[in-house]
């Protein structure tokens, strides 16, 4: 298959980047980033999730960061969403001005307890509610633990199909599909991708790797050679799941397109700025800046 022309880099630092940082950040270095990660050239961007502050201390302030940066990105033009675990959730992204809404469910049985304290099954009936009773919000399913789960327990095929029909029979229009704990290997990527192609159309999915065993640029790779257009990326490697043990951040946003500009695919992002803006936050934050890209060019 013909690689893409372009291709959509959604940026999670934001939420994903940013959750797992042992250093609390204040809400208004929250807002300046996210402003820069605009002003970088992002045209679709995870701001922050909705989640209980008692698991996810770093999203506790949610609300004031939506009611900062909200009006901002809707003038710049920029898709934005927040993710939920549940009802309540889903309920405060609305209140606090989100129209799309990316609503969590694990493909691992093990992780969705962690994760959500909830079956599969549990998320699925919670999902299929609120995408019948919120039909003013866009939800988009995501579903961590796709491509292998920290825990040993299997993932099949067939419960993949299972959740994404069970999603679009109620109206779900969009997925992302995650390798949360960055284990997967391009062989396998391929097989699950092509796998979920018999399901849905790839032109619906997005595609969120992590690096943990430093093979999300091949992944990525992978994907792109399957049809995907949609990745998600981190600014400066930030992330991490909080309940998958040893997960390292995302593939670094300005690590993905140096890749994809280096292979003539367009981002509309600026490389210069987002190798800046890796450096300024890493610094200002207190972060190890684990991305190539910013390594090499600020030495």
């Amino acid at each position: 298959m013909a690689m893409p022309k372009k291709v959509t880099v959604c940026e999670v630092c934001p939420r994903d980047g940013w959750q797992n940082h042992p250093v609390a950040i204040p809400a208004a270095t929250k807002v300046k980033y996210i402003k820069r990660m605009a002003e970088c050239g992002a045209k679709k961007m995870e701001t922050t999730s909705f989640v209980s502050p008692k698991y996810v201390p770093q999203m506790g302030d949610a609300k004031e960061v939506a009611r900062a940066v909200i009006p901002y990105l809707k003038e710049k033009g920029i898709m934005h969403f927040a993710l939920a675990l549940n009802k309540h959730g889903v309920e405060d992204a609305r209140a606090a001005g989100f129209q799309r809404v990316v609503f969590v469910l694990s493909a691992s049985e093990e992780h969705n307890l962690r994760n959500s304290r909830r079956t599969i099954q549990e998320s699925l009936d919670g999902l299929k509610t609120l995408a019948r009773e919120a039909r003013d919000l866009h939800i988009i399913l995501a579903m961590p633990c796709v491509f292998g789960s920290p825990f040993g327990d299997e993932v099949p095929m067939d419960r993949l199909k299972w959740l994404i029909e069970e999603a679009e029979s109620v109206g779900v229009a969009e997925f992302g599909v995650a390798d949360t704990a960055g284990i997967s290997n391009p062989e396998h990527t391929r097989r699950v991708l092509r796998a979920i192609r018999e399901y849905t159309d790839l032109n619906k999915v997005s595609v969120h790797l992590h690096d943990t065993y430093g093979m999300g640029l091949a992944n990525a790779y992978v994907a792109l050679e399957e049809g995907i257009t949609m990745l998600d990326a981190s600014l400066g490697g930030m992330g991490g799941c909080p309940f998958a043990p040893g997960a390292k951040g995302n593939i670094a946003t300005e690590d993905l397109v140096y890749m994809l500009h280096s292979m003539g695919i367009e981002t509309g992002y600026d490389l210069d700025a987002l190798n800046a803006a890796a450096k300024d936050m890493a610094a200002e934050i207190q972060a190890a800046l684990v991305s190539c890209q910013s390594a090499v060019c600020h030495q």
